[in-house]
């Protein structure tokens, strides 16, 4: 899955994220107790999410909600970015695959 922003976009809608085991079905995640995304750039440089917040909407069916910054956009530049789920509890951390985010620049050629 690839989702689509553009430089300087600051999204209203949060981002919906269903956690999937290897066999794609919904990942139990009642045993975790936080949740964190980690966000790299098109350079492989890690992107400040200072006010976002991750929600979990349902720990049974594997379901969380990434709430973005709202005072300002982590989308500088056009490219490849990617973003994992750290999930992590007293005794366990786990992560996530990585998700894809294109993002493009109006009026620029990308890709």
């Amino acid at each position: 899955m690839i989702s689509q922003y553009w430089v300087d976009q600051i999204p209203s809608a949060s981002l919906s994220i269903t956690v999937r085991d290897i066999n794609g079905a919904e990942k139990d995640l009642t045993m975790y107790t936080s949740a964190t995304i980690e966000m790299l750039d098109e350079y492989n440089n890690e992107v400040d999410l200072a006010g976002s917040s991750v929600v979990f909407a349902s720990k049974q069916s594997g379901r969380l909600i990434f709430n973005w910054p709202t005072t300002r956009s982590v989308f500088e530049r056009p490219g490849e970015y990617v973003l994992r789920l750290k999930l992590e509890s007293s005794t366990a951390r786990d992560y996530t695959t990585v998700h894809n985010i294109r993002v493009r620049e109006f009026g620029k050629v990308n890709y």
